[in-house]
Order: structure tokens, then sequence, then C-alpha cells
């Protein structure tokens, strides 16, 4: 008996003899004696694809990630035509670069490497398998805008020092997002006053 799946079931696929892992987009009108009526599955790519039922099995679930992480491995994801096993490839080699600059200070809290050091296994799966962002998260997050422009200066924390940079700078390893508690820690050790500056991630356009 083949398996019938429903909109919304996470599937992997072989079409063309390329492996794909999507969601299920739209059923057919499936008949116990036709085995091979389609269903059309959405790819992590974003391209639409109908492979037979039979070629279809489920898919493991995403893996939860921050926003931050997920930004970062969505801006490397596709690019020149790369398979999801040499984006695996290219990001882990920068992270590994990432550490030998670093000369052993560790990575600052909250950031990319600082995710990928503690869920290793995780990040290999999100880039291999597809991820979906953590909304979990309960406490607002602020960024500090020092000046608002195309690329904005922002206050950004780089090892163990606080300092304005342009967005640009960031590949995703400095730390730019702070909840209230941390800028007030900011403020009171550095005697400054950046919550003045303070912006709600969410009012960020």
């Amino acid at each position: 008996m083949t398996k019938k799946f429903n909109v919304g079931d996470r599937v992997q696929c072989i079409i063309e003899n390329e492996h794909l892992i999507g969601t299920i987009k739209k059923c057919p009108e499936v008949t116990e004696m036709c085995a091979s009526i389609l269903y059309a599955v959405m790819t992590d790519d974003g391209d639409i694809v109908y492979p037979i039922v039979t070629t279809i099995a489920p898919a493991q679930a995403s893996v939860m990630v921050p926003q931050n992480v997920g930004d970062y491995i969505s801006s490397w994801k596709g690019v020149s035509g790369r398979t999801s096993e040499q984006e695996l490839y290219f990001l882990l080699e920068r992270h590994y670069e990432d550490i030998d600059m670093r000369n052993g200070n560790g990575f600052e809290e909250g950031s990319v490497g600082d995710w990928i050091q503690r869920n290793f296994e995780q990040f290999i799966i999100a880039v291999l398998n597809g991820y979906e962002i953590d909304k979990t998260e309960t406490e607002p997050l602020y960024e500090i805008v020092i000046v608002k422009r195309d690329d904005r200066q922002l206050l950004f924390e780089i090892g163990y020092s606080i300092e304005v940079r342009n967005e640009s700078d960031n590949e995703g390893y400095w730390k730019q997002q702070f909840t209230e508690a941390e800028i007030l820690k900011i403020d009171k050790a550095n005697d400054t006053n950046y919550r003045l500056f303070a912006v709600r991630v969410e009012e960020v356009e």
C-alpha cells in the first residue's frame, strides 16, 4: 500500500537523480489503483516539483535555529549553484578559519559562531536538510542604531570590546542585538547612554 501524505508534511524525494527536500503543497486525488499520481512539493529552495508518490519519503524535521544563524545560512545558500554538501563544506571552512583568527579567544555569547560551537550537529542538519527560525525568544531584542542610513552604524560587541561599526562590516559573528538588561549593563560599565539609541528589532526597517 502506498503511503499517503498531507499538505504541510515535510518530505524528501528524487527528481531526475537529484535528492530534494521540501513541503507538500498540494495533494492529488489518490486512488489505491494509481501509485504514480503526482504530488506538488515546494522545495526548500522555493521551486515546485511533482514527484510521483513512489519516490517520496518523510523527511527529518527541520531543526530550530536563532534568527541570526538562519540569516547567516540563507545568505550563502544557492551561491554559484553549489549543492547543499558543498555549502556545508564552505560554511564549516569559514567557521574554522574564524576560530583560527580568534587565537583561542572563543566567540561572543549569542553570536553565530557561538551557536555553531554549541550546536554543531544541528548546524549540519540545518544546512543539509533545512531549518526553522526559533520564535520562542520572549525577551525583546534591540539594536543600538547610532547613524540611520543604507549602511547603518550600529553598536557591536566584538570580543571583549564594545565598538561602533558599519553594519556591512558584520559577517554574522559580531553581536549586534541586545536585551534591555544587556544595554543597561553596557551603559553602567562604560558610563554611556546607548539606551537612548535602542531600536527594538521588530521595528527595524
